[in-house]
């Protein structure tokens, strides 16, 4: 954890003076009264100096107006700059803040971490749900017959017949085709002979 110089008590009532209402939330940040904007750092107390949340454009013209780059113990801190107490008017730096405030509206609200307390509890839940084996059910064993009640069974049930095995099917000879019958041709009656007539007897 970063170690913040103790401020003095002019620094922490100018602060409380100078920094913003609700509903911009009042907390500590590493024991130094701050101010938060939808879950963002808006501005700080920093020794006796104060740490603002700027836009980079805003942070470029707060720097080029007398701010210094926010890097504690020389880690910078790329969206902050550092005021110092009295560098800028009340009204000035006032106008600084509200600059903050538009560039944190933007943003997306940050969502708030859980204590370590609580953090500790989940992981522990967490844990032990992730070491606990599921608890299979056992399956109970059939109950078996004593062995004079499947003498008894056995002899009760009857055999079962073989089914009779189909007779094959006769193969069917092949109807020779009858011959066709021809039509008799009409035989030709023959004509009767003719009688001769009797001779004529001569005179």
């Amino acid at each position: 954890m970063m170690k913040w110089t103790k401020p003095s008590d002019s620094t922490i009532d100018y602060f409380e003076r100078i920094a913003p209402g609700p509903p911009i939330e009042a907390r500590r940040m590493f024991g130094m009264p701050s101010r938060f904007l939808n879950g963002h750092m808006l501005v700080s107390v920093f020794g006796d100096s104060l740490m603002l949340h700027l836009s980079e454009s805003d942070r470029e013209e707060c720097i080029a107006a007398g701010a210094r780059p926010f890097a504690p113990h020389g880690r910078s801190a790329k969206e902050y700059v550092e005021i110092q107490i009295g560098h800028f008017e009340d009204q000035t730096l006032k106008e600084w803040i509200v600059r903050g405030m538009r560039y944190l509206g933007s943003l997306p609200p940050r969502l708030e971490k859980p204590a370590k307390s609580e953090q500790g509890a989940e992981s522990a839940t967490v844990a032990k749900t992730a070491k606990t084996k599921p608890v299979k059910a056992k399956a109970k064993p059939a109950k078996k017959k004593p062995a004079k009640a499947e003498a008894k069974a056995k002899a009760k049930a009857k055999p079962v017949k073989a089914k009779a095995k189909a007779k094959p099917a006769k193969k069917s000879t092949p109807v020779r085709a009858k011959k066709a019958v021809r039509a008799k041709k009409p035989t030709p009656r023959r004509a009767a002979p003719k009688k001769k007539a009797p001779a004529k007897k001569r005179r």
